[in-house]
């Protein structure tokens, strides 16, 4: 059989791991000592840690953020945040059905019909169905609605859209911003010192980032040109280093704010109050109607792949669930073509039922960021979830090698969450009468403890994190 012994630690595609050399030989006892298999299948967060830290204190990377709606919920302050996408979709069908009961039925066909084509039922593959539906229907009916029927229907789910994510209505003070996880982002943005500016790309439709930017005074490019109603330039993202010096916002499943202006096909910018909900872009995963509206989020969806097509490239995801299966396989795509891109999937994975047992997405084989970083991506995609990690490929538990030493204890705090002791007395390193496992909870997934990490990098002027 073939035998893999510790050979030491290196940096490769991305992240720390510990690389295996193989021998050929009969079997594990040929060299005269046991191998403990299971020390194959963990992955301690102490070296991933130090290998983020090299990353994002370098400034010969381009280092770029994918922020999913996990962001929008995390905003550090109690009581004000965009609800999950599962929230809100429960909440807008529940509004929707409750003014209709013709509408009702067709939000229950077009379910239907979606999970028949397995395509997951949320708010955005909602109004995807309901705009195709519009572009096609002429003066026929479907799902019993005609074609004004279907306008009221998106009409009444995007007013609850907009309601729901214009949190910035809730911010009452100059303070409540400087307190949101974004503002702490955006500090650490405003403090590195970086040869190429960070670019952020968010499937969230709020202001919060905009807010955050804004607040530091960190000029930056979202795609737009223009004063009076700025319009959309696909042109200018194509050629971002026209603006070498500037951070990049792109937005790409639209926002509150963009419109569509049918005189020239354009889709520009105004302030919130100065749009009508029925127009909002809110661009859906499965787009397949009106290909004049479609520029912003194909033009955007090719600066990702360009992105990560870049030698050297890293883009790092948090609150990002990898429900849009088209930016999924863009992200493949894009990782095979590049030489030396890497992503690094901040993946929070807990999820809660409604008896309170809590479940880890990623310890599920067939779960498909767990699939993206074991069979498509041959090793540039990392994955740090809750209670486990794909590094290298390798799915395993997160179990740290040896007990921190005092002084390492406290920065460890800020991306790790260790396991009690258990009491035991079996053999092992010892607390007493309990033994230390080294098991515990990633931090960094929540947006809240990814904020506060990068602040403290910041204030500790990169000095290594401990490990």
């Amino acid at each position: 059989m073939w035998l893999c012994l510790w050979r030491g630690r290196s940096w490769r595609g991305g992240a720390f791991y510990w690389d295996l050399w193989e021998f050929g030989c009969q079997n594990e006892w040929q060299f005269g000592y046991s191998i403990n298999w299971e020390i194959m299948k963990n992955h301690d967060p102490r070296e991933q840690v130090r290998g983020l830290h090299q990353i994002l204190t370098s400034d010969k990377k381009r280092i770029g953020f994918l922020f999913g709606a996990g962001t929008s919920f995390a905003t550090g302050l109690n009581g004000i945040c965009v609800p999950s996408i599962a929230k809100m979709t429960n909440d807008i069908v529940q509004h929707v059905t409750n003014q209709s009961a013709a509408l009702a039925s067709a939000i229950d066909d077009i379910k239907a019909e979606l999970i028949g084509e397995k395509i997951a039922f949320n708010i955005e593959s909602l109004l995807s169905s309901i705009e195709s539906k519009r572009a096609v229907i002429g003066a026929g009916t479907l799902n019993g609605l005609d074609s004004n029927g279907f306008a009221d229907l998106a009409k009444l789910v995007k007013e609850q859209v907009v309601k729901l994510v214009s949190i910035h209505d809730h911010l009452s003070a100059t303070a409540d911003r400087k307190k949101l996880s974004h503002s702490k982002f955006s500090n650490w943005i405003q403090k590195a010192r970086r040869r190429y500016p960070a670019e952020i790309f968010t499937t969230n439709y709020d202001y919060l980032f905009e807010m955050a930017l804004e607040g530091s005074g960190i000029p930056y490019f979202d795609g737009f040109s223009g004063g009076f109603e700025p319009f959309f330039c696909p042109e200018a993202v194509e050629d971002v280093e026209a603006y070498p010096h500037l951070v990049k916002l792109w937005k790409m499943h639209g926002s509150l704010g963009w419109s569509f202006r049918e005189a020239d096909q354009a889709v520009i910018r105004q302030h919130t109050q100065d749009t009508d909900a029925a127009n909002t872009l809110i661009y859906p995963s499965h787009l397949k109607y009106n290909s004049s509206k479609k520029q912003p989020y194909v033009g955007l969806i090719d600066r990702l792949c360009n992105f990560l097509q870049q030698d050297d490239a890293v883009l790092i995801t948090c609150g990002f669930s990898f429900g849009d299966n088209h930016i999924n396989e863009r992200i493949v795509t894009s990782l095979r073509r590049g030489a030396n891109s890497h992503v690094v999937a901040l993946y929070f994975d807990e999820v809660w039922d409604t008896t309170s047992n809590c479940s880890y997405s990623l310890s599920d084989e067939a779960n498909v960021v767990r699939v993206m970083a074991t069979q498509e991506t041959g090793g540039k995609m990392s994955v740090y979830g809750r209670r486990h990690a794909v590094i290298g490929g390798k799915f395993g538990t997160w179990r740290m090698r040896d007990e921190p030493k005092k002084n390492e204890s406290a920065r460890i705090d800020l991306y790790f969450d260790e396991d009690a002791a258990a009491p035991s007395s079996t053999p092992g390193e010892q607390r007493g009468t309990e033994r230390w496992e080294g098991t515990g909870s990633f931090l960094l997934p929540d947006f809240r403890k990814l904020t506060a990490f990068l602040n403290d990098l910041s204030s500790s002027n990169g000095s290594p994190v401990a490990i």
